[in-house]
């Protein structure tokens, strides 16, 4: 009897037939979500974060709960965007990534070139910390930027310019209110800080003025200072029961008239010579009366009233934007004054906040084209290098922006240039837009030494080549960020803007609409 085969299924076959045996395919499966597990193959080690969806819990609590994860990046702060390579949103901004220990200050660097939406960027960290309970400060708005915003958010724009605001630096301000509520050791240290900040203010005022003149007279002499010192404090004395604080012409006439003690810190051999007095107060009246008279450089900035005092309460933006055609001497003296007055009003509200009499705030200080405040006068470079270091101290955020790296390294001197280079080194925060090459490798690699890695260096300098020829293009970066991080890689983020923001107040070609 002839035997048959099986086969492979058990069923019976034609003997003449060959055995079928299972084989593998002649092609490799398709790779699968995770890719192929082979050598080259693009193997997935880790699961992909999901993307995170907010939404209120009546909306997300019967759909999605529990099957919801987290995402990679931190949820903290303002939303600025969606991550160009995740999707995922992202948040950010200095102050709550400071209180939320990401960073050890609360500080932030943007730059870019002209016109990609760097300012639209900042403008939404001025929204969105409005909502999270912080005030902005805006020092100086010379194009103004954020006007609009403020007056949306019931904020305060204050206006100076000739003819339109003036600010007087001897006005208290908010000081005044204060003392008149402290007692104590508090009361003694809030009036010492006015005394020492207002002849500070005066004798950056009376340097500027002196702007032009041979070198050896640009600076306030020591006992140019001490009469100046001596005088405030009389003049305080004799007005701080008056409705009004006195101006710089009544400063400028106590000198003048010379009493005993202001001769005895003028000429410390014969105060009662009339002639070694003269001689001693000679070019400090001078310049007193050149920031007096409403007819010379200064106008009627410095010798008037104060038009509109600082509200700590609300935004605050100083729009100095009629001074933008105006000299940098000019411009350097009022973003001096409104820089003495912002924080002479922040300390005071930081002392009443103490002693229980009010709410305690952080404030967040806006500083849009920084590069025209450190041009104008070196004081400036100082004054914010100050404020770099003890912003934390102070319970201040800074955001600072300018268009490139370069800017911080033409100013006069090379210690200058070492400074203004330690407030990028000192912000935390990076925000990076489109930047040539050449600004990337020689500056950010080569000055501060930002760790940018080559796909990060390709991003950048992609996003400021022009689309093309066309009339509607525009550069592909327009909106696209890279938040850095020390060296961690960055987070390339698209900005969204809502409705509002389109046809609200981001508009910065305004002149240009027909």
């Amino acid at each position: 009897m002839r035997k048959t085969r099986r086969d492979v299924d058990g069923q019976t076959a034609d003997p003449d037939m060959p055995v079928l045996r299972p084989s593998l395919p002649s092609t490799p499966p398709e790779p699968g979500w995770r890719g192929r597990h082979a050598r080259g193959g693009g193997w997935a080690g880790l699961m992909p974060v999901m993307d995170e969806f907010f939404g209120t819990s009546t909306q997300v609590c019967g759909g999605f709960w529990p099957f919801s994860t987290d995402m990679a990046l931190p949820v903290e702060g303002v939303p600025i965007g969606r991550s160009m390579t995740t999707g995922a949103g992202v948040c950010c901004d200095p102050i709550s990534w400071f209180r939320a220990g990401i960073i050890e200050q609360p500080s932030m660097f943007v730059m870019g070139l002209p016109a990609i939406g760097k300012s639209t960027f900042v403008r939404r960290q001025v929204w969105g910390m409005g909502a999270l309970g912080m005030n902005a400060i805006i020092p100086g708005d010379l194009k103004p930027d954020y006007a609009e915003l403020v007056r949306l958010l019931g904020g305060q724009v204050i206006r100076l310019g000739s003819g339109l605001g003036s600010i007087n630096p001897l006005d208290p301000g908010g000081i005044h209110d204060a003392l008149r509520h402290l007692t104590g050791t508090a009361r003694e240290d809030l009036l010492a800080d006015y005394h020492e900040r207002r002849s500070a203010l005066m004798e950056v005022l009376l340097t500027i003025s002196r702007t032009g003149r041979e070198e050896g007279r640009r600076t306030v002499s020591d006992v140019e200072s001490n009469v100046l010192s001596t005088a405030l404090k009389i003049l305080y004395e004799r007005t701080k029961d008056d409705p009004e604080p006195p101006v710089i012409p009544d400063l400028r006439d106590l000198v003048r008239q010379g009493t005993p003690e202001i001769r005895a810190a003028a000429v410390f051999d014969d105060p009662e010579s009339d002639d070694a007095y003269a001689r001693a107060t000679r070019d400090l009246l001078s310049s007193l009366h050149g920031l007096a008279n409403p007819m010379g450089r200064f106008g009627r900035l410095f010798c008037e009233q104060t038009t509109e005092r600082i509200d700590l309460s609300r935004p605050v933006d100083f729009d100095i934007s009629a001074l933008a055609q105006a000299g940098d001497d000019v411009v350097a003296a009022v973003l001096v004054a409104t820089w003495s007055s912002a924080f002479a009003a922040k300390n005071a509200t930081d002392m009443m906040a103490e002693a229980g009499l009010l709410p305690r705030r952080n404030h967040v200080i806006i500083m849009d084209e920084m590069h025209r405040a450190l041009r104008a006068s070196p004081l400036m470079v100082d004054r914010l290098d100050l404020l770099t270091r003890l912003n934390r101290q102070w319970g201040v955020g800074q955001i600072m922006i300018t268009h490139t790296f370069a800017d911080l390294l033409c100013l006069d001197t090379q210690a200058q240039n070492n400074k203004a280079r330690g407030f990028v080194e000192r912000s935390r925060i990076k925000v990076l837009g489109a930047l040539s090459r050449t600004e990337i490798k020689r500056y950010l690699r080569g000055e501060s030494g930002l760790p940018i890695s080559v796909r990060e260096e390709d991003m950048l300098a992609d996003w400021a080549t022009p689309t093309n020829f066309d009339a509607n293009a525009s550069f592909k970066g327009v909106g696209k960020f890279l938040v850095k991080l020390g060296g961690l890689p960055g987070i390339p983020v698209n900005v969204q803007m809502c409705d509002l923001e389109r046809t609200g107040f981001n508009d910065t070609n305004t002149k240009w609409n027909r």
